[in-house]
């Protein structure tokens, strides 16, 4: 699931950790160690979603907006999931958030960061190199 960044490839492996980690919680842990890793998720998703705009920010990504709307939209979400369960760990199916963590995961990583991936790239060796 590499892109082909190493620090966006760092956050992405980050990412697949925290999920796999929030997983075994569910199964093995009680609420707090499960709220904690909830609170884990929501910080790294936050900081990994800044990161991603800052490079692609700096480039002619024509999907920039949209990209940046399936943040928020997918912040939201996750937030709403941790809220949720903060205030009652019972109302919060788990095994569906486990889920589409798992295909968000990929579908994000594998589509829409791909995407940019190039148009990062590219800005960077202009930096570099001073030419295009």
């Amino acid at each position: 699931m590499k892109v082909g960044h190493k620090v966006i490839d760092y956050d992405h492996q980050m990412l697949f950790n925290i999920a796999n980690d929030l997983h075994h919680t569910v199964n093995a842990q009680g609420p707090d160690a499960i709220g904690k890793s909830l609170e884990r998720l929501v910080q790294y998703i936050e900081t990994h979603f800044a990161r991603e705009e800052d490079l692609f920010s700096n480039t002619d990504y024509p999907n920039a907006e949209k990209h940046k709307k399936n943040h928020r939209d997918i912040e939201n979400l996750v937030h709403d999931f941790s809220a949720a369960f903060a205030s009652d760990p019972q109302s919060v199916d788990m095994e569906k958030l486990l889920g589409f963590l798992k295909e968000w995961l990929v579908k994000h990583i594998g589509q829409l960061d791909k995407g940019y991936i190039p148009y990062v790239i590219k800005a960077e060796k202009k930096l570099t190199y001073g030419h295009g």
